[in-house]
């Protein structure tokens, strides 16, 4: 079989039916699946479909469709592969694609795929997890057995061992593979054929299902995966199991014709790069900074209700007991001025965190060795918001491969120590 290239599109972009492959049965699937989570990542018209801030890749049927960032209002032709290398590396920094490596899995076949990545990066987990030995876990059985062990059901015992007295039907205790982690790996092991274009991965999916036990099918819910406790025992699970969540809770199999299943993993944009951010600037951060993510404060309540209003800021830097608020922004501003609603909500977390400034960060396009900064006042106050832009991409007059910049967190705080916190 063939391993067809995926769709690439943009943010907000738009795919009309007829293009690239993607048909009106594609549309179908897409519709329904829409229905079913609420309509929030994406819109249908009548000749395709409109993206919204997600991005990250849909299966539908035997198309691959993957929605890859942005900056600004145009999207880069001819730079779908550069994008696509971002946001997987992106996704990476995060951790929300779990110990991914350039050098190891991923990415080796023809044609990239970040939907092909998670799935072999969820291979390699199943394989090591073999190799270490699936764990092993008591559960209760009912059954009959040769010897009287456990505890024996009366009535179940007359109804079927009328005949055969030699038999004892007990409820008992049985130590084997048959545990919800196991049966979770191998449902997601087994979806792999149906939403997988890739040969390669199927005949190492082949292989594994044919060392896996034969275990009961199960029907997995959001609930099924909360209830999971990870022991010193199950710790090694953890990986493999979040990517089987992420497959199995976003597969919806098309019942009617049964063949456009859909699958999506997809991320909020806006999530995404606050994430990033977070993390760049921990992760470079003084030794005399304290940095914290989304501290939440009551601002409002009503004394009748006693319902309540919060404010939770992305990123809140204190150093020698002054403070700077860092709020994300995934868009560009029309003519380096806020919108409203954005400054007032700055006003607001300077008021309560007692800031001496907040940042309104934005991305960038093109490189600059320092980010930039336009300074702005909130009129009759002490405290100010200013609009900083730093670049996404690296330098490249110093790498060879245009890809996500891995100094962005070291050039902020350097920036914000020198001429934010002077």
């Amino acid at each position: 079989m063939r391993n067809n290239p995926p769709i690439q599109i943009f943010e907000y972009g738009f795919l009309k039916i007829g293009e690239q492959g993607f048909d009106r049965p594609h549309w179908m699937a897409l519709d329904k699946y829409n229905e079913t989570h609420g309509g929030g990542f994406f819109s249908l018209h009548h000749n395709g479909v409109k993206f919204n801030q997600y991005v990250g890749v849909i299966q539908v049927g035997n198309i691959t469709i993957e929605i890859l960032p942005k900056i600004g209002k145009t999207a880069p032709k001819g730079e779908e592969a550069k994008w696509q290398k971002v946001l997987i590396d992106m996704l990476r920094e995060c951790s929300w694609m779990q110990v991914y490596a350039h050098e190891k899995a991923s990415l080796r076949f023809k044609y990239n795929s970040i939907l092909e990545a998670y799935l072999e990066l969820y291979i390699i987990e199943c394989e090591k997890l073999l190799r270490l030995g699936l764990i092993k876990k008591y559960r209760l059985e009912n059954s009959n057995c040769t010897a009287l062990k456990g505890k024996l059901l009366f009535a179940q015992n007359i109804q079927k061992n009328l005949v055969h007295q030699e038999l004892f039907y007990t409820r008992h205790q049985v130590y084997d593979r048959e545990n919800i982690y196991n049966q979770i790996l191998l449902k997601a092991l087994k979806l792999i054929p149906v939403i997988s274009q890739s040969p390669f991965l199927k005949d190492r999916v082949y292989s594994l299902l044919l060392a896996f036990p034969e275990l009961q099918d199960i029907k997995v819910n959001e609930a099924t995966f909360q209830k999971l406790v990870f022991d010193r025992k199950t710790t090694p699970y953890r990986e493999a199991i979040e990517i089987a969540a992420m497959l199995l809770l976003n597969y919806r199999p098309d019942i009617s014709s049964g063949h456009n299943h859909v699958l999506a993993i997809l991320f909020d944009m806006n999530d995404l790069w606050e994430e990033y951010i977070y993390r760049q600037l921990v992760k470079h951060k003084p030794a005399d900074w304290h940095i914290r993510p989304q501290h939440y404060k009551r601002f409002w309540e009503s004394g009748a209700s006693s319902h309540y209003k919060g404010v939770k800021p992305d990123v809140i830097i204190t150093y020698e007991k002054r403070c700077v608020i860092v709020d994300t922004k995934w868009k560009l501003p029309d003519r380096n001025i806020p919108d409203d609603a954005d400054l007032k909500q700055m006003f607001v977390y300077n008021e309560y965190w007692e800031g001496i400034n907040a940042l309104l960060l934005y991305p960038h396009l093109d490189y600059t060795p320092t980010p930039k900064y336009e300074p702005g006042t909130f009129i009759n106050r002490k405290h100010s918001c200013g609009v900083m832009k730093t670049s996404v991409l690296c330098d490249t007059a110093t790498s060879t491969i245009v890809t996500l910049d891995r100094n962005i967190g070291q050039r902020l705080n350097e920036y914000i120590k020198k001429e934010i916190f002077k």
